[in-house]
């Protein structure tokens, strides 16, 4: 009985020390922090300047300001300094055109997770300056008051958030959500096309906007929070046709393929 204890007790001895340093390493990964690096940057451009900007991975967000400048905020963050030397933010800046490139570089010998990092973008533009190029892998978007400009934005995995963009706008969501939101334009005549592939969308409207909207889709339904006077064109709950305000009105379209869409009243001030 004896020899037995002695044998047995180491053998239970390392499976405690096993657990504690799995319990060690995971309590070490969930603790870790990301590392940071802020790179801020102001170019010069024209009223009319046209923006290109491309993240893999991460965040963007573009309002439209009176000002005749872009200022950039980028803010890369990995888990590690070796890591964050191999994100890269290429900026090439011209009065009519700005061009932003983020580029990943997957270190070697490393588990295909460990690619982790961001980069997460703030930029102030002017009001009509045209977003002629936007595309993220994985991550959200949001432009908010460009006015009279196109707006071009594609995002792959993620959120999409278009407010108060009166301008030709054409953007899509392959996998994530979209949500638009509109007030009253006072500008121009202009046309509006969102797509979503897998997920759904939220279309807000501000009351007395002068608007023709237009809503499909393919597997899933509409739902329509308006004030119950609103014209409807189409009795469907997969394809509906609102017209809405007086005046010439402008053109939204939403299409989905697999689901739903909610129209609703834009809160005051949104």
């Amino acid at each position: 009985m004896h020899m037995r204890m002695r044998i047995a007790v180491p053998s239970v001895t390392k499976v405690l020390v096993l657990v504690l340093l799995l319990a060690g390493c995971n309590s070490k990964k969930e603790n870790e922090r990301l590392t940071d690096e802020v790179i801020e940057q102001t170019y010069k451009v024209n009223a009319d300047a046209s923006l290109r900007i491309a993240n893999p991975r991460g965040s963007i967000a573009i309002r439209g300001a009176d000002t005749s400048e872009v200022r950039m905020r980028a803010v890369k963050s990995a888990f590690s300094a070796a890591q964050l030397k191999d994100i890269t933010v290429d900026v090439t800046a011209e009065p009519a055109d700005i061009l932003i490139k983020t580029a990943f570089l997957r270190q070697k010998k490393m588990p295909f997770f460990a690619g982790s990092g961001t980069v997460d973008y703030t930029l102030f533009v002017p009001r009509t300056a045209r977003i002629a190029r936007l595309d993220v892998d994985d991550g959200k978007v949001s432009i908010e008051g460009i006015q009279n400009a196109d707006v071009r934005a594609n995002v792959v995995n993620g959120q999409l958030d278009i407010r108060n963009c009166c301008g030709n706008v054409k953007v899509a969501v392959a996998n994530g959500g979209l949500d638009l939101i509109y007030g009253r334009c006072e500008g121009p005549y202009f046309l509006a096309e969102a797509q979503i592939l897998n997920g759904n969308a939220r279309l807000s409207i501000a009351r007395g906007a002068a608007l023709r909207v237009h809503c499909e889709t393919l597997n899933g339904k509409i739902t329509n929070n308006l004030d119950p006077m609103v014209e409807l064109n189409g009795r469907s709950s997969r394809n509906v046709d609102i017209s809405l305000g007086n005046g010439r009105r402008s053109d939204i379209t939403v299409r989905a393929t697999s689901g739903d869409i909610t129209i609703v009243a834009a809160e005051p001030g949104g």
